[in-house]
């Protein structure tokens, strides 16, 4: 693997390119051996070695099992393949010894090898795959027997568990059939495997009988009473919706407040919500349009004239919660004790004292990446207005605002809506959009930003996690101060489900987890 250099602006392309407009196939009532799950995108592959997209994530590691998953029901890392891990020489190195019996869908065994060759192949640049610039923190990894190895790090790596949630491969098959074969036929080691895939309609796979076939020490016990699970691609809410109401589809995610109160009028439909999922709405300003956005007085006038809580009572309907920190309740760092009042007279005082020409028009850019963007980018609109800025909407396609960012293109505007659901470590996220020499940074001359670059690097290093915290802290801190930039909220997770199952929403995780625990009611 290579030394770590700036590969993170990779990463960044994936994440901006989440959603698909895909047409939908016509699908018929549940059968009673099928569940089926309805996704607002297209599953752009079902191989671990090329995943590319985060939206891929949930189906691709239903079929392979990962070192480390989150336990169902609080959300915690614990192992799966993955006995035991141990940190040696601070943090340089972790240890990994694997569960004996878990076997892929082939029979064969899983193996330290297959782990090995997993991690070689994600991290191949050939394969785009969207860990591999994260995966350049790994130096090599050491095979001791079939069921010990040991990943070598360049440097300490605090956030070392982030890179262990891959889900493993066959390296036994991958060199039987070769990587055509393995791209469209794959094989795991998960709870499901692969049946068929039809690009642009659905995603179709069969459960596995008596999985785990190990003990998993802390993991709850399966039970299936159904056969097949089918992921369907419905781009629509509308449709989508409407699917769930006729029974044609089972389960539903990412259902917005607006929607909740048809949903409830069907007695066939039950409705869940989940607050404890990475969710992060903010305004990012942008001082290379114009310097002015760099003036802590206009921040503060901004960051104060905005009223959150109206916000998340309006357009949200109360699903969410005002956010003041660049963090949400599922991240570490998250603070709930960080909050300032909407204070209008307070906003226009900070206003008067600031390098803004009044009558200057800012242009506000959003794109749909943003649920109701277009009612978000209005309020917000009014509310600064209010204050005394000029501002002008511009709505823009995701990949053309995503290019601009990267180019730090003036036609992206002084201002722009973003949402990023996150994880439950900040080292990715402040890296990749904090780090002064990031590509997909919009600030890059902080007034402190050598010690602020210096404190970001050593969070990432920093082993002890009461350190590593404090750090986190301190970064905090100077966004605080410096103020560009305004964090708006945090959504909560709404979901929706025929009376023919039941599933519940892991907590910490941002799309739909462990999709085999879905049970059928009737």
């Amino acid at each position: 693997m290579l030394r770590p250099v700036l590969r993170l602006c990779f990463i960044g392309t994936v994440i901006f390119m989440i959603f698909f407009i895909v047409p939908v196939s016509t699908v018929s009532a549940a059968s009673d051996d099928t569940v089926r799950v309805g996704i607002p995108y297209d599953i752009s592959t079902v191989n671990m070695l090329e995943i590319k997209l985060g939206s891929d994530i949930p189906v691709v590691l239903l079929m392979h099992q990962s070192l480390l998953i989150p336990h169902p029901e609080t959300g915690e890392r614990i192992g799966a393949l993955a006995k035991s891990f141990e940190i040696l020489e601070n943090g340089k190195k972790i240890k990994v010894t694997l569960y004996q019996g878990a076997k892929f869908h082939t029979g064969d065994p899983v193996t330290a090898h297959d782990v090995k060759f997993t991690y070689d192949e994600c991290a191949n640049p050939s394969n785009g795959n969207l860990m591999a610039g994260a995966l350049d923190e790994i130096e090599e990894i050491e095979v001791k027997d079939d069921h010990t190895l040991i990943f070598h790090f360049w440097e300490a790596y605090a956030p070392w568990e982030e890179l262990m949630w891959l889900g493993i491969c066959s390296k036994k098959y991958y060199e039987k059939v070769g990587p055509e074969k393995f791209r469209s036929n794959p094989v795991g080691s998960g709870a499901l495997r692969f049946v068929e895939r039809r690009i642009g309609e659905h995603v179709l796979l069969e459960v596995v009988k008596g999985y785990p076939l190990y003990d998993v020490e802390g993991y709850p016990e399966e039970t299936y009473n159904y056969k097949y699970l089918k992921v369907i691609t419905v781009p629509d809410d509308m449709t989508r919706l409407a699917m769930l109401e006729t029974g044609e589809l089972d389960l539903v995610g990412r259902i917005q407040p607006h929607q909740v109160k048809r949903l409830k009028r069907n007695k066939h439909v039950t409705i869940k919500k989940s607050d404890q999922v990475p969710s992060l709405v903010g305004i990012a300003f942008l001082p290379y349009t114009d310097p002015v956005m760099m003036d802590r007085n206009l921040c503060l006038a901004a960051r104060y004239g905005i009223n959150r809580q109206e916000i998340v009572d309006k357009i949200l309907l109360g699903e969410g919660y005002p956010l003041y920190m660049y963090a949400s309740r599922a991240e570490l760092g998250y603070d709930p004790n960080v909050a300032y009042e909407y204070d209008l007279e307070k906003a226009r005082e900070f206003l008067k004292k600031s390098s803004y020409k009044k009558g200057t028009p800012l242009t506000f850019t959003y794109t749909s990446m943003v649920p109701n963007a277009p009612l978000i980018a209005a309020l917000i609109q009014q509310y600064l207005q209010r204050v005394g800025f000029t501002i002008k909407l511009q709505q823009l396609e995701e990949g053309t605002a995503a290019t601009y960012t990267r180019n730090r293109d003036k036609r992206l505007g002084h201002m722009r809506l973003y949402e990023w659901p996150g994880s439950r470590d900040p080292d990715l996220r402040l890296r990749l959009s904090s780090l002064s020499t990031s590509d997909y940074a919009t600030v890059t001359n902080r007034p402190r930003r050598e010690e602020y670059d210096k404190l970001i690097l050593a969070q990432t290093r920093e082993m002890d996690k009461a350190k590593r915290a404090d750090l986190i802290r301190q970064i905090q801190d100077i966004m605080s101060y410096d103020a560009i930039g305004a964090i708006l909220y945090g959504q909560n997770m709404i979901y929706g489900m025929s009376d023919r199952v039941d599933y519940t929403w892991t907590p910490k995780e941002a799309y739909f987890p462990h999709l085999q625990r879905i049970k059928i009611l009737k």
